[in-house]
């Protein structure tokens, strides 16, 4: 499945995007408000690969492009353990402050409610990550609780078509 907005597309992972995801994992910056740094190492780079062979799904990652520049992931995926299906987004530290995020999660947000039909999606948040709570202010998600998921005290927000 491939979409595009007014400036990126969003695509199917590739192995082309692989060293780039591993820089991405390994940035402090970026993976600060995140279960934390992912070491590129060579057994990542293999269960990369072996995710990007499985069959196609509705859901999943999406490969953000700008262009030709890779620019981060987005996807929806099940939440741990709930049942829900939540949102989720990752950027290069270069990408942020230019309104990447909100396309792409917005494009995946419609995806969801319309294709998917999805009764409602959720998102988990670091309480500290005042930026992305924006992101999903703009995107009509509202909060729901504090929470606990992947290991970590976070923030729970709810958006519904």
């Amino acid at each position: 499945m491939k979409m595009t907005t007014a400036r990126l597309v969003l695509r199917s992972m590739v192995e082309g995007d692989v060293a780039a995801i591993l820089a991405m994992e390994a940035d402090p910056h970026v993976m600060r408000y995140t279960t934390g740094l992912i070491n590129p190492s060579p057994e990542r780079r293999a269960e990369l690969l072996d995710h990007m062979r499985e069959p196609p799904s509705r859901l999943g990652h999406r490969v953000i492009t700008l262009g030709e520049a890779f620019t981060g992931w987005v996807s929806l995926t099940p939440l741990e353990d709930t049942g829900r299906i939540q949102l989720a987004y990752r950027l290069v530290h270069d990408a942020w402050g230019h309104g990447y995020a909100t396309e792409a999660a917005g494009a995946m947000l419609n995806y969801g409610f319309t294709r998917l039909e999805l009764p409602e999606i959720v998102a988990v948040v670091w309480p500290d990550n005042v930026a992305s709570v924006r992101v999903l202010e703009k995107l009509g998600f509202c909060f729901e609780k504090a929470a606990w998921y992947y290991g970590a005290a976070v923030s729970l927000f709810v958006a519904r078509p």
